[in-house]
């Protein structure tokens, strides 16, 4: 039977799952849909049928979930990431919420794949069913539950979680503390990103001003192209990212980067006012290359603090870096996209050369600050506990090349005993009274003193015993 205390069945806990996996699919379409309706409502030129917005909300919650969408026959390929981002929340949220949690890493495992599958078919059934015909490929289905997975088992590793423990007791500190710089690098170029943008919209406010009057003339239009522009910040953020580590982005024929900038004429889009429009090099961009060293140092630091030894260091130095090169391509990879296959085909940052050239930068200055940080007060790699023992073991043991004390056997009668001659006294064996020591012939100072005063004072001087 069972009680609140004891571990709830696996049956339940992969029921739970599936009923997480069904309110945030709800949630997200709802969402969406809402979205679509507020945007049908204040834009007059959308028409009168409600039951097209509707289909819009359909297709925006399969553009969300990173499905290629057909829209008046252009595929849209660039995915609204504000939403995306949304859906992860609410998965990685209720991943550990409810009344039949996982216990173990059996469990967590089941009702990781079981919320996964079930999101995906939820998805795959709503956008297959309620959206326009042929507007969401069949062969793509496959992104929801990839992205239910990604971002269940980013909820279900949290502390407190089995896998969570089975990664603490397990990793060598030098790994735990290396994923954990990778986190640091990812979120330090995101926010150098984010920096960026704000830079470029500010210093391009007019200009972006003027586009969006161009392309709302009401203020009603302009509102629902702020919403649309609002729903793909992310994108432009880590676009930005690549901007700031040199590697730059690009949008269709142009491209853009802090050593040079090929501009173009952009869509009449508010937001893509932020792109660089100066052609060449951009003293303001040189200066945001300064965002992957801040990112290789913070993580030194981290090691610095934690890690003993140098090579825990370097090697944590390494292992964050990599992974903030990895982790930066990945969210790139899935940013970029385009409208159709024109000219406008790839919006974004490049991803596998971003990765590569982000994990050199900023591995360079986080291996350079974690080998050098301390001098030669770190050691390099610490003994092993055998290693010690040996060196003690060894340290106590006589050194073979300084000479033994002679001890000499003081109940030999034949031997005499050179070291316990005193200068001041002589010694007379009296067992032996035929035999003449050498040594007591010699004559004490102290002796030759008193025969002297002796002499002095009128006395003759006492005879020396032999």
């Amino acid at each position: 039977m069972y009680t609140p205390d004891a571990p709830s069945p696996t049956g339940l806990v992969a029921a739970a799952a599936a009923v997480r996996a069904v309110a945030v699919a709800a949630s997200g379409l709802i969402l969406t849909a809402g979205l679509a309706m507020v945007l049908w409502a204040i834009t007059p030129a959308s028409g009168s049928d409600a039951g097209i917005a509707l289909q819009g909300g359909v297709v925006a919650f399969a553009a969300a979930n990173l499905m290629p969408v057909l829209i008046g026959g252009i595929t849209l390929t660039l995915p609204p990431l504000l939403l995306t981002l949304a859906i992860v929340v609410l998965l990685a949220a209720t991943a550990r919420r409810g009344r039949f949690l996982p216990q173990g890493r059996y469990q967590e495992t089941v009702s990781i794949l079981v919320t996964a599958a079930v999101y995906g078919i939820i998805v795959a059934a709503t956008t297959r069913g309620f959206g326009p015909p042929e507007a969401v490929p069949a062969g793509w289905v496959w992104t929801a539950p990839a992205l239910a997975f990604f971002a269940t088992s980013i909820g279900m590793l949290r502390r407190g979680s089995a896998w969570h423990e089975w990664w603490s007791d397990t990793a060598p500190g030098w790994a735990r503390v290396g994923v954990r710089g990778g986190g640091i690098g990812l979120g330090v170029m995101i926010a150098g990103g984010g920096i960026a943008l704000s830079v470029g919209l500010i210093t391009h406010f007019g200009s972006a001003v003027g586009v969006a009057a161009l392309a709302a003339p009401s203020w009603l239009d302009g509102l629902g192209l702020a919403m649309l522009g609002m729903a793909y910040v992310p994108n432009a953020v880590i676009a930005a990212a690549g901007y700031v580590s040199g590697v730059g982005f690009e949008m269709g024929a142009g491209t853009y980067s802090p050593l040079g900038t090929t501009a173009v004429d952009l869509p009449a889009v508010p937001l893509l006012a932020a792109a660089p429009d100066q052609a060449g090099a951009s003293w303001i961009g040189l200066a945001f290359l300064a965002v992957p060293v801040i990112a290789g140092y913070l993580i030194a630091r981290s090691a610095v603090k934690t890690l003993a030894t140098r090579s825990d260091r370097v090697l944590t130095a390494a292992v964050g870096a990599t992974l903030s090169g990895g982790l930066l391509a990945f969210v790139a990879m899935i940013a970029r996209g385009g409208v159709g296959e024109g000219r406008w085909s790839a919006f974004g940052a490049p991803p596998a050369l971003l990765g590569a050239v982000v994990a050199v930068e900023i591995g360079a200055v986080a291996i350079a600050v974690a080998s050098l940080a301390g001098g030669r007060t770190v050691p390099w790699r610490l003994d092993s506990p055998a290693k010690t023992r040996a060196r003690r073991s060894a340290s106590t043991e006589p050194d073979p090349s300084e000479p033994e004390d002679s001890v000499t056997d003081s109940t030999d009668p034949d031997s005499t005993d050179q070291d316990s001659v005193d200068i001041d006294s002589t010694e007379t064996d009296g067992a032996d009274h035929d035999s003449t020591e050498t040594d007591g012939v010699e004559i004490a100072a102290g002796d030759i003193d008193d025969s002297a005063a002796a002499t002095t004072d009128g006395e003759a001087p006492r005879p020396t015993a032999p």
